[in-house]
């Protein structure tokens, strides 16, 4: 999904595209995810980073030891193991993480983008890519490769949405509403592997390399949302219209919405209302006496300002 937003300038994420060097380097270094500082790696998974300048064939782009691919943005992307099925390594995973440059405002929304690409190398290919947010980094001892499977993942992408694509890279994005004070992000499978779904898509001759869904990913951004830009619609499940004063009318609420239609329907699909204004509402009534209580249906579309769409379907419940 592609969020429709106006965000702040300033992407919080240091490196994002994985093109600084060791500080005191001559030369453009690649191979392990450390020598793009400050990336690391959280636990003793092997995360690397690839480079246009590498002088080691194994770590340069386009053409690398898992695959061949141009960067998204910039002279540098990372690789990690999403997943290992060659039956030596069981839940083996590697992550990347990073300090952000600053903590996150409590109650803030926040846009998160990344773009990943499946290597050449991998016969298979997943959903399960997430990235989670930390007031302190989350680590394993530098042996320990295994899942962080007691973390939710806060953005992630959606599930059936197994990203199979080894020439163009996919983007996962998704909106962060901040508790405050996170200052760490890590980005991989968060899932076990009776959890992870995976499909074979066929790939290199090497049996080490094609037992593993290993994935690039290029272009990290956190970046602070202007709330006056956001649009939204949001659309309550319930309402209680017994003339009290509260709660009485079904009314949906929006941001920078130009259009709004909707319609109500009984669960025979007979229509008994029209919203033409997402300042009015249905009192619940159809010729002018209350309906009874129960469920009833909704479609409502909405044209925003800058020119995207969006409909919205499901139920309402009538209180009594």
């Amino acid at each position: 999904m592609v969020y429709s937003c106006a965000i702040s300038q300033t992407n919080l994420v240091p490196n994002p595209s994985f093109e600084d060097f060791i500080p005191g380097d001559t030369f453009c270094n690649a191979g392990p995810i450390d020598a793009t500082p400050p990336w690391y790696s959280p636990t003793g998974g092997s995360p690397n980073c690839f480079k246009t300048c590498c002088w080691n064939a194994g770590w340069a782009i386009p053409q690398n030891a898992t695959g061949f691919q141009y960067t998204y943005n910039g002279i540098g992307y990372a690789g990690f193991g999403i997943i290992d099925l060659t039956g030596f390594s069981v839940n083996f995973r590697e992550y990347i993480q990073i300090k952000l440059f600053d903590s996150l405002t409590e109650n803030k929304n926040y846009l998160i983008n990344f773009w990943v690409s499946l290597a050449d190398s991998a016969c298979y290919a997943t959903d399960d890519i997430g990235l989670y947010f930390s007031d302190t980094a989350i680590s394993k001892d530098i042996m320990d490769y295994s899942p962080f499977n007691s973390f939710v993942p806060q953005i992630e992408n959606p599930q059936g949405n197994i990203i199979t694509d080894k020439e163009n890279w996919s983007l996962i994005s998704g909106i962060y509403h901040a508790n405050g004070g996170e200052q760490f992000i890590t980005i991989g499978n968060f899932n076990d592997d009776v959890n992870t779904n995976t499909i074979n898509v066929g790939g290199s001759s090497n049996y080490q390399l094609c037992e593993e869904s290993y994935y690039y990913i290029d272009d990290v951004s956190v970046t602070l949302i202007d709330e006056d830009t956001l649009n939204t619609l949001a659309v309550p499940n319930a309402f209680t219209p017994d003339g009290n004063g509260k709660n009485d009318v079904f009314i949906a609420h929006g941001k920078n919405v130009k259009e709004f239609h909707g319609k109500i329907f009984n669960r025979w699909g007979m229509e008994l209302f029209e919203l033409n204004d997402l300042n009015g509402g249905w009192d619940g009534k159809y010729n002018n006496a209350y309906v009874s209580a129960g469920v009833y249906f909704y479609i409502i579309a909405v044209v925003f300002k800058d020119g995207t769409m969006e409909e919205k379907k499901g139920t309402v419940q009538v209180v009594r």
